[in-house]
């Protein structure tokens, strides 16, 4: 009788932790990386990370933490049913970050797996960028005062006759 009861029990916990791998919420973002590409010193972009719900039981976003103070998400509160959209909104404001190649996260907390919104961007100093270009332009020979290639024409030998 008591095998009987430790079989029971045994097959209820695997039944219970085998059903509970089955429903469960999972976020899909349409991008999961967004390359803001040359972004200037003191600039705020915004980004909108799209995603679907993909899992069988509503997605419940609990918090959208953001890797440093320079970055600010928003998203999408309460349940999102099975193949519904929501949105997590990014604001990331570039001041101070000049010269750097970034690479950042929004670790998304929610009651499936953790997920991860992840952005670049190349922060370039304006003021310093327009100083490169302007002495480019300063140091670049005039095109009027260059010499003129001579064309050069092939020496043919000259051949005296035969007498």
């Amino acid at each position: 009788m008591k095998k009987i009861k430790l079989y029971t029990f045994s097959l209820s916990i695997v039944l219970f932790f085998s059903l509970n791998t089955y429903a469960q919420a999972n976020l899909k973002f349409d991008v999961d990386t967004a390359d803001f590409g040359k972004v200037y010193d003191g600039d705020t972009v915004h980004y909108e990370f799209w995603f679907t719900n993909i899992g069988n039981e509503d997605l419940i976003i609990k918090q959208a933490w953001p890797a440093c103070g320079c970055t600010t998400p928003v998203f999408t509160e309460g349940a999102i049913k099975p193949g519904e959209r929501g949105v997590i909104k990014v604001e990331f404001r570039s001041a101070g970050f000049a010269g750097n190649n970034l690479s950042k996260q929004i670790i998304v907390i929610n009651n499936g797996a953790e997920r991860y919104a992840n952005f670049k961007a190349k922060v370039v100093d304006k003021a310093l960028e327009q100083d490169i270009i302007k002495h480019k332009e300063q140091t670049k020979p005039d095109e009027s005062k260059k010499k003129k290639k001579s064309k050069s024409k092939k020496f043919k030998p000259f051949h005296t006759p035969e007498f």
